[in-house]
Order: structure tokens, then C-alpha cells, then sequence
């Protein structure tokens, strides 16, 4: 089937190459007319835990260059924000019985459907970690899973292609409650990508620190509890990460407990990820803060779950995106200082 992904960020990026390295042939949207030339002529280079690939790809600058209009799916692997846009200006390009599919962090499926319909939106739950060193060179950080899916009451038998064709990054799996499984990893990102966008740091430093693992629990608790007003299940993140045991106790002994679990789990599996938020900060870029904490904060206010850890979070991200704040591990004190966390 032919396939356009626009996006060769990280997650895309690695994507793309694996896709390509195992047979899957895809046309690519970039940034530029040099980073194009370089993939077109040089080649999209990928390291880490899948090996070192370097493949060359039909890659167009921008979409206003795009010219065919047949394709049969497009994988949007853009940062939240820039998503809507990109899938209005994608239309013109896919046939009428393609599908798109959103590969972002947050709960953004609802969003495509409005632009493309439900019939052709897929959702996408993206568990691995990479890293882009330069417009043309990533590096895999972490592996993991993927999930795709649509909204309830759809399907499409091209979902099984996607399938196959993700399953060359990590392994992927086609879910009947993909809106669940977002969450979850909403959550998890409302953690560890806000806070890396906070400190600066990756998980395995941040971890070692008292206050980041409470901070953890308690963004993870306001989320959960929120989920638990919208009447949304959500699954255990990597089937490890059961959030739901949090709305059990605020015991301390659980406490240590779950921050254990929390440190052990980000120790051994992702201690080397960076922030994909910090990453668009040391660009000049705005983060995807509204998408994950702001979404919990949202969502709070509309079912009447106070979620003062999540606002306060979502502020702080804001006073760096306006340079008003410094990227600091000393940022955490702040919600000691505040009565937010005890430690």
C-alpha cells in the first residue's frame, strides 16, 4: 500500500528507517529542502537496540511539495499541536478510503476524527524512546510496544498492514480500547516528559531524587482519579505500571512502595530516555504540556477533580516556554515549597 509519513523527528524517524530497512517502502515529509536532499541522497541514519540502518528515502520538503494524491495511508508522526493542521493539508493527497494515523503522545484521535472522519482515523499508543541527534541521524533509546485502533464501531482491514509495518520498530498490537491505552501512556508522559522538560534531566538522574519520585505518584494519582471520573478504564502501562492501585491508599508504606516500582522500572528501562519535550525546548520549540498535563487539568475541571499538581506543572512549563523560568532540578522545590508534595 502506498504509505506518506510526515514527520522524521525522532518516533517518525525511526519509524521510517526500520520500516524501510525491513521491506516496507514510504515516502517522507521533512523539514526543508536540504534535510530532503540529505535523505533522498545520503540516507536517514538510525542506532540503538534495533541495530544501525542507514536507508534512503523518497523524502519532499514540506507538503505543498507533494505531488501524488493516491496515497493509502498517512502516519502524521508530528508534535500534538501541529497535528490538526497537518491533516487538513494532507487531504488532497490520500485517497478517499485511507486511513490516517495519529502518532502522537496524547489523546488526539477525536481531533483527527473531526478532520478526516471516523471512518479513516487510527490512534496510535507509542511505548519505545529516540532521540534526533541531527535532522538526519536518531538514536533508539529504548524499546517497548506500540497499539493502534479506532473508535468504537470501526475498523478497517488496512489496520493490519499499519500493524505489520509498525511491528518493525517494536512489537504492535491492533486494540478495541485504544482511547485506554493513550491514556496510560498520557499518563506516564504527564511524568516522565514533563518533568525531564522541568529538570533537564533524563529519567534514571531524576529518579534519584526524593521529590521527582513523589512528584511522580502524585501526578499519577490526580490522573487516575480523573480517568476514574470520565468512567475511562486504563490498562497498567507496559502491563507493569498499574495506576489504579493508587486510588487504593495514600498510605505512606504504598507510597514507597510505588516509588520503588517507579525507580526499579525507570532504572532499568528507560534511565537513558530525554524528554521528548526538553529536546523541543533546546530547539526553540514549544512542548506538548497542554496535551498531557493540560489534558488531566482539563479534564479535572470538567468532571470536578481538583488537580493543583497538574496546574502547577502545566504552569512552570509555560514560564519556561516564555524563558520566564530556568530548566533546573531546582524547579522541584517549588512543589515542596508550595504543599503540593510532602516528602
Amino acid at each position: 500500500m502506498k504509505t506518506i509519513l510526515v514527520g522524521t523527528g525522532a518516533i517518525g524517524g525511526t519509524v521510517a528507517v526500520l520500516a524501510k530497512a525491513n521491506g516496507f517502502d514510504l515516502h517522507v515529509v521533512c523539514r526543508g529542502e536540504e534535510t530532503a536532499e540529505k535523505i533522498k541522497n545520503d540516507g536517514l541514519y538510525l542506532k540503538g537496540p534495533r541495530g544501525e540502518h542507514k536507508v534512503k528515502l523518497h523524502a519532499y520538503p514540506d507538503i505543498e511539495s507533494i505531488d501524488q494524491h493516491d496515497y493509502d495511508i498517512c502516519i502524521i508522526a508530528s508534535k500534538a499541536y501541529a497535528m490538526p493542521e497537518i491533516a487538513k493539508a494532507m487531504l488532497p493527497h490520500i485517497k478517499e478510503d485511507a486511513l490516517v494515523v495519529s502518532m502522537q503522545n496524547g489523546m488526539c484521535l477525536e481531533i483527527l476524527a473531526d478532520i478526516v472522519g471516523k471512518e479513516r482515523a487510527v490512534g496510535c499508543m507509542i511505548g519505545f524512546g529516540a532521540n534526533l541527534d541531527t535532522p538526519t541521524s536518531l538514536t533508539m533509546t529504548s524499546l517497548g510496544s506500540f497499539a493502534i485502533g479506532m473508535l468504537p464501531g470501526y475498523t478497517s482491514d488496512k489496520l493490519e498492514y499499519i500493524r505489520k509495518m509498525l511491528d518493525c520498530t517494536v512489537p504492535c498490537h491492533i486494540s478495541d480500547m485504544i482511547q485506554s491505552e493513550q491514556y496510560s501512556k498520557l499518563i506516564i508522559n504527564s511524568c516522565i516528559t514533563s518533568l525531564g522538560a522541568l529538570t533537564g534531566q533524563t529519567l534514571g538522574v531524576m529518579l534519584d531524587e526524593k521529590s521527582a519520585r513523589v512528584l511522580f505518584l502524585a501526578i499519577a494519582r490526580e490522573g487516575i482519579k480523573v480517568a476514574k471520573a470520565m468512567n475511562l478504564y486504563v490498562p497498567p502501562f507496559n502491563k507493569v505500571l498499574n495506576y489504579n492501585l493508587l486510588l487504593l491508599t495514600d498510605a505512606k508504606w504504598f507510597d514507597l512502595l510505588c516509588e520503588t516500582l517507579f525507580r526499579v522500572i525507570g532504572k532499568v528501562k528507560y534511565k537513558d530516555d530525554k524528554s521528548s519535550s526538553l529536546q523541543s525546548l533546546e530547539r526553540g520549540k514549544p512542548t506538548e504540556i497542554d496535551y498531557f498535563n493540560g489534558y488531566i487539568v482539563r479534564k479535572g475541571k470538567e468532571f470536578g477533580v481538583p488537580t493543583p499538581v497538574n496546574e502547577k506543572m502545566v504552569q512552570l512549563i509555560k514560564e519556561i516556554e516564555r524563558k520566564e523560568r530556568k530548566i533546573s532540578m531546582d524547579n522541584l522545590k517549588v512543589f515542596v515549597d508550595e504543599g503540593l508534595i510532602k516528602i
